[in-house]
């Protein structure tokens, strides 16, 4: 009879009171969604190097109280995390206990709209969303929690996204990578200008043109150039290494001032 009594009291949990169920009966939880095919058992992904990406930004939002579809979130600039799955947090999160126990006492503040405190920060690349700051515990109960009430918005975020030319980005590579190999004392570098912003109080947009400075060193030419120029000059210096190429070239190239040896 009491066993039936405790089944009882852990059924009740679960359906009205999920926080407390997650909170009190962690283990059952875990055990429970890793035999699921469930979003919770997704592998959290390594935030990536975002000093570096947007420096190939063509727009970047920012806001200090955004709502988002948690379950959209992906990965973790946490480098302890990264790897293991969203359902694991409950288990091996450094201060997990102490949230959950916060779960137990307040649930309400998965569901306020205020902006979090402490924060939470997420940014977004091209789509994909990550935790680039604090937040993971609460990220992770927040898709725990969410995943049994049908609720998916956390708000008060703070809240950074980027549009990345990817496409830029590997053109800037294969153009050095080209240069180095061909013995040209010239490198490249990617700029950008902004161009518009938009902005109030609790947020901003920014838009960005990019453009590449080229420069030879020992010539001390230098050149500004877009990315379809990039394109081209890359096949020009390609074109030059061959001898028989050279040999029955007319004319010099469009980037003969800057591709010189």
């Amino acid at each position: 009879m009491e066993i039936d009594k405790n089944l009882d009291r852990r059924e009740n949990l679960f359906k009205t009171k999920p926080h407390i169920f997650i909170a009190e009966e962690t283990d059952a939880v875990i055990s429970f969604v890793k035999k699921q095919d469930c979003i919770l058992n997704s592998i959290i992904e390594p935030f990536p190097d975002i000093l570096e990406l947007e420096k190939f930004a063509t727009y970047h939002y920012w806001s200090s109280c955004e709502s988002v579809n948690v379950f959209q979130v992906i990965g973790t600039a946490h480098p302890d995390y990264a790897g293991y799955s969203w359902i694991d947090m409950l288990k091996i999160g450094k201060r997990m206990l102490l949230n959950l126990r916060l779960l137990k006492e307040n649930p309400g503040y998965y569901f306020e709209t205020s902006r979090k405190k402490p924060d939470m920060h997420y940014t977004r690349v091209n789509e994909r969303l990550y935790i680039s700051g604090e937040g993971n515990h609460r990220t992770s109960i927040a898709k725990v929690l969410f995943y049994f009430t049908g609720d998916q918005v956390l708000h008060g975020i703070v809240y950074d996204e980027y549009a990345i030319d990817f496409e830029a980005r590997e053109l800037l590579k294969a153009a050095k990578k080209t240069l180095l190999s061909e013995g040209y004392p010239v490198d490249v570098e990617v700029r950008r200008k902004n161009v518009r912003r938009e902005d109030t109080a609790g947020w901003k947009r920014d838009y960005y043109e990019l453009f590449f400075v080229v420069k030879n060193y020992r010539y001390h030419r230098e050149r500004i150039i877009k990315k379809a120029e990039l394109r081209k000059l890359i096949e020009e210096a390609t074109r030059k290494r061959n001898f028989i190429t050279r040999l029955f070239s007319t004319g010099k190239g469009p980037f003969s001032d800057v591709l010189r040896k």
